[in-house]
């Protein structure tokens, strides 16, 4: 009878487990190509790169094959392009908002799984459970996961690692998928640079004392893999650090940037107290003052998610305390190796939003645990109260997810695609249709507009750029040609040219409604002369 009722609870929680994937999976993918609207400049900038790598494996920079993207200056992580390219190249060079999008969604969707099966194996079904829904349900992971931003992946890849490593533990051959996405983490956001070799000699020192992990063949591999692809990204410090001189080779280059965000990490007191503050003023306040990164009042968590995470943090350490006093091994250590290399971040570098990426998963683990420990001690003491308090929880979460829901694809929809340039798209499509059909060759657009935009909506080639871009303040051009046709990135309202066609914010129609015909798409504007 115990083994048929054991046999019914598993089956219940897969059950389970799928309807929260479902509704993980429908939150995250449903109208990704129109919610937000528009493409952010960075999203567009990485969607630009993946495509000119697959028409010339070049950047705007002109590197071939780079590991780290010229972008704005200082660059981007590459391994949001890579996972683009393939994409690209399947839809015939269709590109997308949506097809942008995918990879980003489809890695927290992962991701998802990935935090059932490692709550699952560290401390039990229903922590693992637990983990899923508030990760599903979680405004932060929701919001980042349909939005196609390089360092967007940092968190998922980190869990992956993660998990892999834990499944090492018992089944060793699994430290070399662990080494491999502890690698890719590293391409998916500077950031993690400190913190990855932290979090692994916290976890590696933590699980080998307790003799559950040896070293062999398997932890050597992992450990090499993890070494080969962090050595492309060693070198490219030591080039911006000017120690050794610029790396071009046929099928890669570690490029030299015209900026380096080295100086960007803390090393004194000062500036590490500082970036604390902004880090817990941050968490405290959920509010970065760009309002594409918050929908308040959900903010990251929700209110009752960040009373849980206090909660989960103080039951955490209690129970790692208990078990450095008694020397037995505690999962939960590792989740406390995450925690504190987010914090460990948090630290390093000042928080605005993305910058602190990698301590928002761990924090939510730390709610999923304060919410299951609390649980387990009411299951212990009357089972009836406890289920009773696990349905209230879960329902108050429910209630949560769909007032915020609503408005995020209200309110949330509108003010998004202010800031993510909607209707730029389809006003670049236009004007260019205008030029073709009226024989002008200068297309003027407001600066507002962002370059990176103008470059993927009209599919400009890396090499026609560079050999055309005229530079206002390198790497920002001021104009460029592709096709035949100038772009110029920003209007001279003292100096309008009647015989160009202009992209302008609708701030502006009034100074072109006599000599100009305007065509509206949402806020934007073509004027035709």
């Amino acid at each position: 009878m115990a083994e048929k009722n054991r046999k019914e609870q598993i089956r219940k929680s897969g059950i389970l487990a799928v309807v929260i994937l479902i509704l993980g999976g429908t939150l995250r993918f449903v109208m990704l190509g129109s919610v937000p609207g528009g493409m952010h400049q960075d999203e567009a900038f990485v969607a630009w790169n993946a495509f000119a790598m697959l028409r010339e494996g070049m950047d705007s920079a002109g590197h071939h094959f780079p590991v780290y993207m010229a972008d704005w200056g200082d660059g981007h992580s590459a391994l949001y392009v890579w996972l683009l390219v393939p994409l690209f190249a399947l839809s015939g060079g269709n590109i997308t908002p949506a097809l942008s999008r995918f990879p980003q969604a489809a890695v927290s969707f992962l991701t998802l799984w990935a935090v059932y099966c490692l709550m699952k194996r560290l401390l039990g079904t229903r922590a693992g459970l637990w983990g899923l829904a508030l990760l599903a349900v979680c405004p932060w992971h929701i919001m980042m996961s349909r939005w196609g931003l390089d360092a967007n992946l940092a968190p998922g890849f980190l869990i992956f690692g993660l998990y892999f490593f834990v499944r090492g533990l018992e089944r060793e051959q699994f430290l070399l998928l662990s080494g491999l996405f502890y690698g890719l983490s590293l391409y998916c956001y500077a950031v993690v640079w400190p913190i990855v070799p932290f979090m692994l000699i916290l976890q590696t020192a933590y699980c080998a004392c307790h003799k559950k992990l040896r070293l062999n063949r398997w932890s050597l591999l992992g450990a090499l893999i993890l070494f080969l692809l962090a050595l492309p990204l060693i070198l490219f410090l030591l080039v911006n650090s000017e120690t050794i001189p610029e790396i071009a080779l046929p099928f890669l280059t570690i490029p030299r940037m015209g900026g380096y965000r080295g100086s960007e990490v803390a090393f004194g007191i000062g500036e590490m107290w500082e970036n604390l503050r902004n880090t817990l003023v941050l968490l405290g306040c959920q509010n970065t003052g760009n309002p594409y990164d918050f929908l308040l009042p959900w903010g990251l968590f929700y209110d009752i998610g960040r009373v849980f995470m206090v909660v989960g943090a103080v039951l955490l350490l209690l129970r790692l305390w208990g078990s450095f006093r008694r020397k037995v091994f505690a999962g939960e250590f590792l989740l406390f190796a995450q925690l504190a290399g987010g914090g460990l971040c948090g630290v390093l570098v000042s928080a605005r939003m993305h910058q602190i990426n990698c301590l928002f998963i761990p924090l939510v683990l730390c709610e999923a645990y304060g919410v299951w420990a609390v649980g387990e001690m009411l299951l212990q003491k009357k089972a009836v109260l406890g289920r009773a308090v696990a349905w209230g929880v879960g329902a108050v979460y429910l209630v949560c997810l769909i007032l915020f829901q609503v408005d995020y694809y209200t309110e949330y929809r509108q003010t998004a695609g202010a800031y993510f340039g909607e209707g730029l798209e389809e006003c670049v499509d236009y004007a260019w249709q205008q030029c073709q059909e009226r024989g002008i060759g200068t297309i003027t657009v407001e600066k507002g507009a962002q370059w990176p935009r103008l470059l993927l909506y009209t599919q400009a080639l890396p090499s026609e750029y560079l050999e055309t871009v005229v530079y206002d303040v390198a790497p920002a051009p001021a104009s460029f040609e592709t096709k035949g046709i100038r772009v110029n990135t920003r209007i001279n309202y003292d100096n309008i040219d009647r015989t160009s066609v202009y992209i302008l914010y609708f701030t502006d129609t009034h100074l072109f409604e006599d000599d100009f015909t305007l065509t509206k798409f949402h806020d934007w504007y073509v004027a035709v002369p």
